[in-house]
């Protein structure tokens, strides 16, 4: 009896010792968090971010985002500091949600849900947090509420729901609803993939009908969705055109793939042990989340539509569901952080890039503004800005090495106007005037004459 008490003692202290170490796990992450949270915030939104728009119909008619068109006065008025921070807490309440049913330590589930956090993909993004803010906010809701709504309601609701806020989303809805799934029939998983597409359909439809009657009411001559050129849309008109798209969607899988292993070749092999450990025990689990992974590339074929990096997280995600099958704690926590450091370097490589280019820019600006006129827009009429586009995106990439300054657009659209839009510039007021000089010194000269500010990059 004396023996067995103490084998008892003695496992409640190793469980005590593994609870602080797991305690002390969660810190770092925590801290990791909050300190890219903190590199992330050193910058304003992107360019073409809410509060930088007059309107949002050209939008709405190229994407369909009905819910955002709607909320558009709303969701401008919000403050960066609000937004962002708000986006990262519903990602990490969705995979918290998602997770918690599959592991028993709770402090594991907050690192996996902090591993989901840090996911570059949510980064890239949250630049445009006003516009993401709803729809992730949604996707939150819906994994909360997984108890409370029937499975084909869900899928249908938030197929309207999402694709009205950022499409990429309902693509993770499954994951909710995964545990039951891994246990379910292969009548049920049937059913489950056919809801799943009826949920995807509903959604663009309501969003193209939403476009039509808009356009009808608005210009009389009522159009479905028109892609923005960027997307490059290539619709399947034929045999030949539908392998082409197959291909291109498969191009688009590869160049998320790589991105994500760019720190080391071996990044996916962990995970592909986990998997071949796993592939019979766990077939149905590891059916749904492939199913995930490659839904949004499947998605797109049809229409031959570009997948942006920022939109592939559903790699990143399926990578971590994976891993949650390892057996044994200390194998979850390993493999836990073979994800957390390489995604969290990824993020703040990514956030501390961003702010570099724009550090830059201001760099050469802002002494050549010594009386704050950049600042005033409400003392002139019109900004007019005089810039050699290609010797200064030339001289931008060989300071920065910043493949962005490859297309002399970028300078533009990307930099000067938006450190104009910051301190209150509309578009209408502002001019980008492409000139000729012998070579970039990296100085500016701020003028004034009568209502127009000139800002003269040499």
């Amino acid at each position: 009896m004396t023996d067995l008490v103490h084998r008892l003692q003695g496992a409640y202290s190793r469980n005590q010792k593994w609870n602080v170490a797991g305690y002390f796990v969660v810190f770092l992450c925590i801290v990791v968090t909050c300190f890219n949270m903190h590199i992330a915030l050193l910058e304003t939104v992107a360019h073409d971010a809410l509060p930088f728009m007059e309107s949002y119909a050209g939008k709405f008619t190229s994407e369909g985002r009905w819910i955002n068109f709607i909320l558009f006065p709303l969701l401008r008025q919000i403050p960066q500091l609000i937004a962002f921070p708000l986006c990262n807490v519903f990602v990490f309440i969705f995979g918290y949600q998602v997770i918690k049913p599959l592991i028993r330590e709770k402090w594991l589930v907050v690192c996996f849900a902090l591993t989901l956090v840090h996911i570059p993909y949510f980064t890239m993004l949250f630049k445009w947090p006003m516009t993401l803010v709803a729809g992730i906010g949604l996707l939150a809701l819906f994994a909360c509420l997984r108890e409370k709504i029937s499975f084909t309601a869900m899928f249908l609701t938030s197929g309207i729901l999402l694709f009205a806020t950022y499409p990429a989303f309902y693509f993770l809805i499954p994951l909710i609803y995964i545990a039951r799934l891994s246990e379910g029939s292969a009548k049920q998983i049937i059913k489950f993939v056919c809801i799943w597409i009826a949920g995807y359909i509903l959604g663009y439809v309501v969003a193209q009908l939403a476009v039509y009657w808009y356009t009808l009411f608005i210009g009389g001559q009522g159009h479905f969705i028109e892609f923005a050129g960027w997307r490059k849309s290539t619709p399947v008109h034929n045999l030949i055109s539908l392998f082409d798209n197959i291909e291109k969607s498969a191009g688009n899988f590869e160049r998320n793939a790589l991105y994500l292993s760019r720190l080391s070749p071996l990044f996916f092999i962990p995970v592909f042990l986990i998997f071949l450990i796993n592939v019979k025990q766990k077939f149905k689990y590891l059916l749904v989340v492939f199913f995930v992974i490659f839904s949004i590339y499947a998605s797109v074929i049809a229409l031959g539509v570009k997948v942006p990096l920022r939109s592939g997280i559903t790699l990143p995600i399926g990578l971590i569901m994976i891993a949650l099958l390892t057996p044994t704690s200390p194998g979850k926590v390993l493999l836990m952080m073979t994800l957390f450091i390489p995604f969290s370097y990824s993020t703040y490589g990514y956030n501390y890039a961003y702010h570099e280019k724009r550090v830059v820019l201001r760099g050469i600006i802002e002494p050549a503004d010594p009386n704050g006129y950049l600042k005033m827009p409400e003392r002139f009429k019109k900004v007019i800005v005089k810039v050699d586009e290609q010797k200064t995106s030339q001289y931008f990439y060989q300071l920065t090495r910043s493949k962005a300054f490859k297309n002399t657009t970028n300078l533009r659209e990307h930099y000067i106007k938006p450190y104009l839009y910051t301190y209150g510039w509309k578009e209408n007021e502002i001019a980008v005037v492409d000139i000729s000089v012998a070579h970039v010194t990296g100085k500016a000269d701020v003028e004034t004459k009568g209502d127009n500010l000139y800002l003269i990059i040499n």
